[in-house]
């Protein structure tokens, strides 16, 4: 029984109301390939199937197509996690949760310890693939030795270097130097959130800061006495952070590389600076799913997608 008391719809329901056979039903609400099925036909059982309101029983679905129709998102998270870590990754998993819902999976959403993650609950369930966010290199293996060979696995703003695993992140290096160019300004100093610390590295080099002028912002004390120590420009990767910086510095004295995907946070900073991303990163992850799903061995010859800074 469903929750208004009626008798849930079944595929026999299906196939007298479409006037097919439930062999037929089972073909097209699967995706079976290999039958010729007519258009029209198709059609009739999913019209009947939603005037029905049919829920597929994912069990059955599982020994039919060998597929649980499971996403696992998975999501590193420290014990001192500060809030504007926290608040970065809401809205990538929000536009995977939408997308992957879209494509017929069902999202398995779970926080893990950074130092030890507990992978039983997760380990319990089948999942055709799987995205892990902020993840670095020790914590990625514990969790990739739990997922057969053939499970696509790809690692979001992870910090791992693993020539069997792909990564999604953002091309931080032509962002740094985009927004540089484009303001016509030296940069001094460099402020990031834990999420970025791979990136701030690859931008001290790249910009070639004294390590006295780069901040890997831990705790929100910290920030106040390393900007009154700067005396020139600067870039701020994470906006939460540059919106907290406007606190203590002019907002028209740093660039903030927009990593968290809410870039309207500093329209109440009228003189700020701001380097947004394509808006493409969980379309690349998902892009890359679906290649390694068809073909655990079709991905991209390179195993860093980078996104690149909108010019």
């Amino acid at each position: 029984m469903n929750q208004s008391g009626a008798k849930k719809a079944t595929m026999k329901d299906i196939a007298k109301a479409a006037q097919v056979s439930v062999a037929t039903v089972s073909y097209v609400l699967n995706n079976v390939s290999g039958q010729t099925i007519p258009e029209e036909t198709r059609q009739r059982v999913l019209d009947a199937a939603s005037e029905l309101n049919y829920v597929p029983n994912l069990a059955a679905r599982s020994l039919i197509k060998r597929q649980s129709g499971l996403a696992g998102i998975l999501v590193i998270r420290r014990h001192d996690e500060q809030w504007w870590e926290r608040a970065a990754y809401s809205p990538f998993i929000d536009a995977m949760e939408r997308e992957l819902t879209s494509l017929g999976y069902h999202v398995v959403l779970s926080s893990l310890d950074a130092k030890a993650p507990n992978m039983a609950i997760i380990a319990e369930r089948k999942l055709d693939a799987v995205f892990v966010l902020g993840a670095v290199q020790d914590t990625f293996h514990q969790i990739s030795r739990h997922f057969p060979t053939g499970v696509p696995l790809v690692a979001i703003d992870s910090h791992i270097e693993d020539p069997l695993f792909y990564r999604v992140q953002y091309d931080y290096e032509r962002a740094a130097l985009t927004a540089i160019e484009r303001n016509n300004q030296h940069c001094r100093f460099l402020v990031a959130d834990r999420g970025s610390i791979d990136a701030a590295a690859q931008l001290t080099a790249l910009l070639s800061l004294p390590t006295s002028q780069v901040l890997v912002l831990e705790t929100e004390e910290q920030l106040q006495p390393f900007l009154a120590r700067q005396t020139g420009d600067g870039l701020i990767l994470n906006e939460y952070v540059g919106l907290l910086a406007s606190r203590w510095m002019a907002p028209s004295r740093y660039t903030v590389i927009c990593t968290a995907g809410t870039p309207e946070l500093l329209r109440s900073l009228p003189s700020s600076s701001s380097l947004l991303f394509e808006d493409r990163k969980h379309l690349a992850a998902l892009e890359l799913m679906q290649s390694l799903r068809n073909d655990s061995y079709s991905g991209p010859p390179h195993k860093s997608i980078l996104i690149r800074p909108l010019t």
